[in-house]
């Protein structure tokens, strides 16, 4: 089992990971709907678009909005709570979530400290 403020640290750095890759799942699932505003500004312009574009924003847009669902359900609050948990039992972080924090996560900010 870990030192206690090192229990504490890993576990706010797993979290910190988690929320930051949450929101860039979050964030490819919206470019969907920026194509598609733009896609509405283009025809407001007056050049209609043509059936080639509009079959390529829709490939465009579902290739994203497919890459962020799967990395917002790699990151969700169940896998991230169900590591926290099994690392408080005495178990050890993951090596994929292990190598994928870096000494950002363990530092505390102040958007930290004021959003939890």
């Amino acid at each position: 089992m870990p030192a206690f403020s090192q229990g504490l640290d890993t576990v706010f750095a797993v979290h910190k990971l988690f929320r930051e890759k949450r929101a860039s799942g979050q964030g490819l699932q919206s470019i969907r709907d920026s194509s598609a505003v733009k896609a509405l500004y283009a025809e407001r312009v007056g050049r209609p678009r043509t059936a080639q574009e509009a079959r390529q924003d829709a490939l465009a847009s579902t290739a994203f909005t497919i890459a962020g669902t799967l990395k917002a359900s790699d990151y969700s609050t169940e896998n991230e709570a169900a590591i926290i948990r099994r690392y408080n039992n005495g178990e050890s972080i993951p090596p994929a979530i292990r190598r994928k924090l870096k000494r950002k996560h363990f530092h505390r900010t102040t958007s930290d400290v004021l959003n939890p």
